[in-house]
């Protein structure tokens, strides 16, 4: 299960991109900021996302669907609805994770790790990782209709399972609309978000943990 909950914290964030150079340290410190900027205005985010999951023993991809909710900077609801039905929600530092036949919840609190991933996965989601140079390694690429940030893990942990993160952001928003994810089994994982939706009420019970 700490392997699942390993890759679902980082698994937020999807799409192919076009050929990139990467940018000089200046350009790249102005990147980022802006990135970073645009995530201090962001107060939610909501939108769905589709999953495509590429084993390295099997041909053929794994696709899921589901929703995202994001709120405040310390909680997010994370749910599968197609081709299952899985529920993670983060709410501070109370982690749920519900299934169709059960539902455990743990403190984040319990596991230097689960720290870690906590603030990574929260931070991911607007783009405010890419001013943390102690969790990760940042390239940035740059791009007329989008910018992408490669992160290599620093922390062993991490390291051990990724060996590279990637954000894909749109310049005209400052935003976050991929992710992939190089695993070091060499297996792949994708996730794009549509219809994405800022800064609109989402309710408190959206976070629920029980």
């Amino acid at each position: 299960m700490r392997y699942w909950f390993i890759t679902c914290l980082l698994s937020f964030m999807a799409v192919c991109v076009s050929a990139q150079q990467p940018v000089g340290e200046a350009e790249s410190r102005k990147m980022v900021a802006e990135v970073c900027a645009a995530a201090a205005e962001m107060s939610s985010l909501q939108c769905d996302f589709v999953q495509v999951k590429q084993l390295s023993l099997l041909q053929t991809a794994l696709t899921s669907k589901g929703r995202m909710y994001y709120k405040g900077g310390d909680r997010l609801r994370w749910e599968y609805t197609s081709p299952y039905t899985y529920t993670f929600v983060l709410n501070k530092d109370r982690v749920m994770m519900k299934s169709a036949e059960k539902t455990d919840i743990v403190s984040v609190r319990s596991s230097r790790m689960f720290q870690q991933i906590a603030r990574i996965m929260l931070n991911s989601v607007t783009g405010r990782c890419l001013a943390d140079d102690g969790d990760f390694e940042v390239t940035m690429y740059g791009g007329k209709t989008e910018w992408e940030a490669r992160l290599v893990p620093r922390e062993k942990e991490l390291a051990a399972l990724f060996s590279e993160v990637r954000l894909h952001i749109d310049p005209k928003l400052r935003m976050v609309t991929v992710v992939e994810l190089k695993e070091k089994s060499g297996d792949n994982t994708r996730i794009e978000m549509k219809n994405v939706r800022k800064n609109e009420t989402i309710g408190d019970a959206v976070f629920t943990v029980q």
